[in-house]
């Protein structure tokens, strides 16, 4: 949803909603710091957290090309018969919907991935 396209009722709406959140953070860290004094570790500021919170949550996922190599060079190896995509799940060590949204959104990309059954991918040259 772009922007320019909410209403000043959304807006509102968005804008008390932030600022619930905002009290709420507080209270936690709050609770938190108290906690903190029975098990004797350091206090922590409100301030230290607040400006931690938002690039740790927007931090850059690093396994995209990794995956993305990974299933290449194991479709290469199948051939023409392709392989299933919960048999590739469990070579690469992932689970199989990161699989199946990676033929879906990255794969699909990809002229040369083609679906030969179900559940079924091949790399066809």
């Amino acid at each position: 949803m772009k922007l320019s396209n909410l209403s000043s009722a959304q807006l509102n709406q968005i804008t008390r909603l932030i600022a619930k959140k905002e009290t709420l953070l507080t209270r936690l860290l709050k609770i938190d710091a108290e906690l903190a004094k029975f098990e004797g570790g350091p206090l922590v500021s409100v301030k230290s957290v607040k400006a931690s919170v938002a690039p740790v949550a927007r931090k850059a996922r690093k396994g995209g090309v990794k995956l993305k190599d990974s299933i290449l060079k194991a479709l290469a190896a199948a051939g023409a018969k392709g392989v299933k995509v919960g048999d590739l799940a469990k070579k690469l060590g992932v689970k199989p919907g990161n699989v199946f949204s990676w033929f879906y959104t990255t794969g699909k990309k990809n002229s040369a991935i083609k679906k030969v059954g179900e559940a079924r991918y091949a790399l066809t040259k």
